[in-house]
């Protein structure tokens, strides 16, 4: 793998250099799209819902990105996306695939299930590790905010991203991407579509490499130790034996071998806040692999079009790590997780009309492995523990296997009652079924438990114009329960529910050259999930310590072509939190313990914004520049844990980038992190597990640059 990365260096910097060549040398008459060439935002059409609906008509909170928008945001990731849209926020810990998602106040836990379904091309993915995919060769991506469990079923409890890849065409065409970035940052894309058979059977390949050297200090190893050689494939054949049948499979490959845990240690009289210096002695690494496969068929009888889906996925990681974070050899770490997941889908859906149905059933069977081990080294005899040690020693071990069957079923239906009033009902049954078995005991005890939940969701819309409207809406979350590695805080943590109430409105002016969208909502949680790190047995646990607490919110969306060529986004998010009953009894005896009702719901920024603007200006035949500008931020009252004594200031990020284009070649200069600010992404407080060992913090990377250049063909 290594020798093929180094000849990928290689191919990325040739590539980048004949696009630059090309560029100069391309004859202006020559088509290519425009940077930022946007459709107007009340004619995006969008399918978060399952069937194809204008965005302005939706009766959600939907932030839509369409290719140009994606090209010219250079959104590369779901981090790069949350960036852009209100009251949702996601940082990567730890490794790749641990992720800290909070999406209108509801949050991640690691090892949890997933506050959103994230959908790829109709397929759910069913493990939070499979999110941080590279996100490239994409057509849409729809945020859908707001409890979605009625056409997503459980894990939807607080929204939904739905993204569509580039579908095969029927004309050859295709793209080849570089990128030269800070830290030896080089990167190729490429993709290639056309007819095997035209108009019957369509093809797509696409692929991503990427080899990087980090751009986070270790000071005690010397070297940087956010490193990532990875590379991604994806391909999709579509065939239409009839016009009535298509047939649509999909496959795709991502594998990941990049730096890992790069906590920095907080010595006595530091603040956990405080920024500090990498100083473990072992350099953490993970490699991750993530496999993929699906079948989509579609049949169109008269007014219905029946669908099936059916898909497997495998997600596997091994990560090694230091565990006390210090410059000495005491104690580190090893985490195995194996996921296997098979899906099938199966719904009708009516043709377009003044009443719209759709009705499914669901199923999804899991086999899960996750092995934790803390190993006591050398160093630590004598310091750590009385007595020598000669080679790196088991300390404590979790060995857990989960099997897991899922099933539900659900409709949902819109009636146009009134030119003016559309009303819509759906409503979900899920039942999950889980099994876990404790290797790591005596006897291997088995534990199981089946957790169920009706999800309901109704919305009404009145078009008070053609260009404008009025939704509010009432619907249920539902975030499935399950097994901790261990009973030591609990063995079982309980499912969690909500119920979300939400009003608002979305609007054109100005003959399409303003849209202007605004929601209120307020939202009940019952059993929220949180996340602990038990340091006395390395173990990663989920419990319920908040039986009841509240979220109101408010965020504002607007876009803008005041002029040809110019473009500006800008949104806003609020949230106002609290905890309205909390269980004492689930950190009694720790230094955690307290009653933390009043706080604010750790982990959820307050505020939030987002601002762009771009303007693309002509240059000659086919040819213009694009300068883009971009600033977002989040804070005001974010705490790491319940008891809100760790805090983290507001962070404010500038990108900048600067992209020439004529004909099909694009060169774009960019800058992230304009002004080099540095922050914290997670906080490891021992208070929660009573262990000696200390407190830890995650820092984010500062300013990073390169150039980009692009043919399309």
């Amino acid at each position: 793998m290594t020798g093929k990365l180094r000849i990928g260096r290689w191919a990325i910097g040739t590539a980048i250099f004949s696009i630059a060549t090309m560029a100069m040398a391309q004859r202006p008459e020559t088509a290519g799209p425009a940077i930022g060439a946007e459709e107007a935002p009340d004619q995006i059409v969008v399918t978060g819902r399952k069937r194809e609906e204008r965005l302005q008509d939706v009766p959600e909170a939907i932030t839509a990105f369409t290719s140009a928008s994606i090209e010219a945001a250079a959104i590369d990731n779901i981090r790069d996306v949350a960036l852009n849209v209100p009251n949702f926020s996601i940082s990567s810990a730890e490794q790749p695939g641990i992720v800290l998602i909070n999406i209108r106040g509801v949050g991640q836990v690691r090892n949890g299930e997933p506050p959103i379904a994230v959908v790829i091309d109709g397929v759910q993915l069913n493990n939070v590790n499979q999110f941080t995919q590279d996100l490239f060769d994409i057509e849409r991506i729809e945020v859908l905010k707001g409890p979605q469990g009625a056409v997503y079923g459980r894990n939807a409890i607080a929204g939904a991203l739905n993204i569509v890849t580039r579908q095969p065409t029927n004309e050859l065409e295709g793209m080849v991407e570089g990128t030269i970035g800070t830290g030896s940052d080089l990167r190729a894309r490429a993709a290639i579509s056309g007819p095997i058979v035209e108009d019957k059977l369509l093809f797509r390949l696409s692929g991503a490499v990427r080899d990087f050297d980090g751009d986070i200090r270790n000071v005690t190893v010397g070297k940087d130790i956010n490193n990532d050689k990875s590379y991604s494939f994806r391909g999709s054949l579509i065939a239409h034996p009839s016009e009535a049948l298509t047939i649509d499979i999909r496959g795709s490959r991502t594998e990941n071998h990049s730096g890992a845990a790069w906590y920095s240690f907080v010595p006595p009289g530091a603040r956990r806040t405080d920024l500090l210096p990498i100083t473990a002695d072992i350099p953490g690494k993970v490699d991750r692999y993530l496999h993929d496969a699906s079948v989509k068929i579609d049949y169109e009888f008269p007014g219905a079009t029946l669908t099936s889906v059916s898909a497997y996925t495998r997600t596997k990681f091994f990560l090694n790590e230091d565990f006390d974070f210090l410059p000495f050899d005491y104690l580190s770490g090893t985490q195995g997780f194996k996921s296997d997941a098979w899906s099938q889908e199966l719904r009708l859906t009516s043709d377009p009309g003044r009443f719209n149905w759709m009705a499914g059933a669901y199923l999804i069977k899991t086999d899960q492995k996750l092995d934790s081990v803390l190993y006591v080294r050398p160093g630590a005899g004598g310091v750590l523990f009385p007595f020598p040690i000669s080679a790196p020693t088991v300390f404590t071990a979790t060995r857990s296997t989960d099997d897991n069957f899922a099933y539900a079923f659900f409709g949902q239906a819109n009636y146009s009652a009134t030119d003016a009033l559309d009303l819509s009902l759906g409503l979900r049954y899920d039942i999950d079924e889980r099994k876990q078995t404790d290797r790591a005991l005596p006897g291997l005890p088995r534990y199981d438990k089946t957790f169920k939940a009706f999800q309901p969701k109704l919305a009404i819309t009145y078009k008070l114009t053609p260009d404008a409207n009025l939704y509010a809406s009432a619907g249920k979350g539902f975030r499935s329960g399950g097994f901790n590695p261990n009973a030591r805080i609990t063995r079982v943590y309980k499912a969690e529910e909500n119920w979300s109430f939400e009003t608002g409105f979305k609007s054109t002016w100005l003959d399409r050259k303003l849209t202007l969208n605004g929601a209120l909502f307020y939202t009940r949680v019952k059993d929220r999930q949180i996340y602990l790190f038990d340091q006395l047995t390395g173990s990663q646990i989920i419990t319920n310590p908040i039986p009841r607490s509240r979220i109101f919110g408010a965020e504002l969306e607007m876009t803008a072509r005041p002029a040809d060529g110019l473009d500006i986004s800008l949104s806003g998010g609020f949230l106002d939190t609290k905890v309205t009953r909390y269980d004492t009894t689930v950190f009694a005896g720790l230094p955690a313990a307290g009653d933390f009702t009043g706080n604010d719901l750790p982990q959820v920024p307050r505020w939030s914004y987002s601002a762009a603007v771009q303007y693309r200006i002509p240059l000659g035949a086919d040819t213009d520049l694009t300068p883009r500008i971009e600033a977002n931020g989040k804070g005001g009252h974010y705490y790491w844990e319940v008891d809100n004594r760790d805090r983290l200031n507001f962070v404010n990020l500038v990108n900048a980038r600067l992209s020439l284009r004529t004909g099909p070649v694009t060169l774009t200069a960019y800058v992230e992190n304009l002004f080099d600010k540095e922050y914290l992404i997670d906080v490891v407080a021992q208070r929660f597990s009573g262990a000696p060992l200390g407190d830890y913090n995650q820092r984010s990377w500062g300013r990073r640059y390169g150039l980009t250049g692009r043919f399309n063909f």
